[in-house]
This record gives C-alpha cells, structure tokens and sequence, in this order.
C-alpha cells in the first residue's frame, strides 16, 4: 500500500490571532519553542519516505523544512512544491478575524466554514470549494502515481484544504478540522483512497481540544 503523510504546517502569527489565511495571506510561523517540530519529526522519522512535498506558500515551506532537519533517518530528503496543495482563497476575507465576520456576517461565514458555495462567497472572491477539493485531489493523485508501490510521501499543506480535499477525494465528508502540525494518512490501494489515520497529534507537548482551522465553526 502507498501511504500518504499529510501534514499541516505549525502554528502562525494569524492562526493565535484567528485571522483567515488562505492562498493570497500568510503570517510567519512562530518558532519560539521547537519542541512540537522535533516531537513531529521524531515520530515521521521511524518511517523511510520516497519523496516529500509541499504547498509553496511559506508557511508550509517553513514548516516543512524545520520537519525535515530534523530526521535524520530521511537526511537528504528535498521539499517540492505542488501548487495544487496550496490553502483554499478567501478573497477579500484574508486576514480578517473569525469574531469580526461572524458578528457581521454570520450566515455567510457559516456557509464559509460548511464549504458551501454562495454568491455572497463568489463576489468576495472566495475560491470555489468544488474545484478547490478536486484541485488538492488531484495533486494527491499525482503524487500517488509516482510513487514506488509500497512506498510513503510526505505532505506539508494547510488545514482548510486538506480537510476539504481528503473529503473530495475519498468521499468522506465527517471530517472535523485539521490542528497545526497534525498528521492523517491517506492509504492508497490500486485507484482508491482511504482515511487510515485523521488529525493525529498524540506525538505533541500539547494539545488544545478547542483548536481548529479559524474558517471552520
């Protein structure tokens, strides 16, 4: 079985403040304490990975490679960017924080946080959910069809897509959202996809229940 590790990247500046960040904004990843990087690293490192990959917005690539320094298993491993795993747009929300458009928006925001297409949506210039899920699935299915069989890759992306492209992709649409630095794994057998492992982060310091992606209610 193929076996993809899908990783979202560690926590941002926005992500404390609850401000959507989607592909068109980005905040720097917090690196005053390393510990859930090397906690990571070290539980991705008992498995030899094929190839690794990654969203090329920067906190990803950031993320990715404070992951890979520090698996020494895995040593020469080289990050590609795949612009297919790049977070779902929020237009003209980027940035904007979660309490301010739930107060002034709600229903929109909740047929945001639903992945349910609107006008509303449309005219902010929000990403459109279908073809953001068939987008990620996609990159998924690519990478698969490189890979050697039996063998593993590792994914650095952000939690919106990956929670919404898993859902495309493997029709499972109870899919809570994603912690930062969670890992869920995609098994691949022949054409399928299965959800083996979802938002697994029993490897961290610690964990906060309540934290979730801030464009899901």
């Amino acid at each position: 079985m193929k076996r993809l590790f899908i990783v979202r990247h560690g926590r941002t500046q926005w992500n404390v403040e609850k401000r959507l960040q989607g592909a068109s904004g980005d905040s720097p990843v917090l690196q005053d304490d390393l510990t859930p990087y090397e906690k990571l690293a070290a539980y991705l490192d008992q498995y030899r990975f094929a190839a690794a990959y990654t969203s090329p917005l920067p906190r990803a690539v950031t993320s990715g490679k404070l992951i890979l320094t520090r698996m020494p298993h895995n040593a020469g491993l080289k990050l590609q960017p795949v612009a297919g795993l790049t977070e779902i747009g929020f237009g003209q929300w980027e940035g904007k924080k979660r309490a301010e458009l739930v107060h002034n928006h709600l229903a929109l925001f909740q047929k945001l946080s639903r992945r349910e297409n609107d006008p509303g949506l449309t005219a902010l210039g929000v990403e459109d959910f279908n073809a953001a899920g068939e987008r990620f699935a996609q990159a998924l299915k690519t990478i698969a069809a490189v890979l050697p069989a039996d063998a593993n890759a590792l994914i650095v992306t952000h939690g919106g897509i990956a929670q919404l492209g898993m859902r495309h992709l493997t029709g499972n649409d109870h899919l809570l959202g994603l912690k930062n630095l969670s890992t869920s794994l995609v098994g691949v057998v022949g054409n399928q996809y299965y959800v083996d492992v979802y938002n697994q982060t029993a490897y961290l310091p610690h964990v906060d229940l309540d934290e979730g992606n801030v464009s899901i209610l």
